[in-house]
């Protein structure tokens, strides 16, 4: 394998996935926390776990040294918070960059999303030009932007929808919400198929690259909640009129798929909604 050692900035929902997945294949893993009450939890899952907020570019728990800095591969995994009005994703990143160039990092791989590319519709991929003029896309570029000017190689991930465990995509259905845009497509990918990609990225040779990840569900959103509430055995999910949803994306992550040998595991997650119980 490549790289040996591995750093994750942002331990949550995907992280930890990865990090067992890691430390499963006898991977050194540094992994960090904002909260000092996380540290016995994460620590279960057999890496080293530091305290670092990327807000303060601070370590928040000053008796331990930030060794996830000295990781030959450094996952940034952080929630950009954009729904919570966040606009510093960007600064978060570049404060990562910055301590990554200090210390032995050979690789950054961010997990970005496919967010980027609201506003443009049809087939996009990793050459499609960005509607900069959306606030959300503004905001992640930037980061990405951060990222990529890293001393060593770089890697953002672009991940679609992710859904799995503790997440099934009929759960918020459960509070009656109203959608908007039946007809608007579904990008998605499970969280083994994230957990996978990220996998493979870290054992494959270094290089800089942007991929997209994403199943080959294509459907409407219409069709995909419609399958989601049946399988929770509650009532389909309700629109707001007027919304056509026409003008929607598709997620093409063909690059990738040709540069690794990953066979997905869930690309139909149609057949998920009906294996799996939330």
């Amino acid at each position: 394998m490549v790289n040996t050692s591995v750093g994750i900035v942002g331990c949550g929902w995907l992280g930890k996935a990865l990090t067992t997945q890691l430390v499963d294949a006898n991977m050194n893993v540094v992994v960090t926390t904002q909260r000092s009450e996380n540290v016995e939890e994460l620590s279960k899952l057999g890496a080293q776990v530091e305290c670092f907020s990327a807000q303060s570019g601070l370590n928040v728990c000053p008796e331990k040294a930030l060794n996830v800095f000295n990781q030959k591969c450094l996952v940034i995994a952080i929630t950009p918070m954009i729904r919570q009005g966040r606009t510093d994703y960007a600064d978060k990143i570049r404060c990562i960059v910055e301590y990554a160039n200090k210390g032995a990092v050979e690789q950054i791989i961010l997990v970005s999303s496919t967010a980027v590319y609201n506003g443009n519709i049809g087939d996009v991929d990793e050459t499609t030009d960005l509607d900069l003029s959306q606030e959300k896309v503004s905001i992640l570029n930037a980061a990405e932007q951060e990222a990529l000017s890293f001393l060593g190689n770089t890697i953002v991930l672009r991940l679609s929808g992710l859904v799995g465990p503790k997440r099934h995509p009929g759960k918020f259905l459960r509070a009656g919400k109203t959608l908007s845009d039946p007809n608007a497509i579904t990008n998605l990918i499970h969280q083994t198929d994230a957990v996978g990609l990220l996998f493979e990225l870290i054992k494959n040779e270094k290089h800089t690259a942007i991929y997209n990840g994403s199943s080959q569900t294509h459907v409407s959103k219409k069709d995909y909640y419609a399958k989601a509430a049946n399988a929770l055995g509650i009532s389909a999910p309700r629109f707001h009129e007027g919304h056509r949803g026409g003008d929607s994306k598709v997620i093409n992550s063909g690059k990738i798929r040709n540069k690794l040998t990953y066979q997905f595991k869930y690309d139909d997650l149609l057949t998920w909604l009906d294996e799996k119980q939330p």
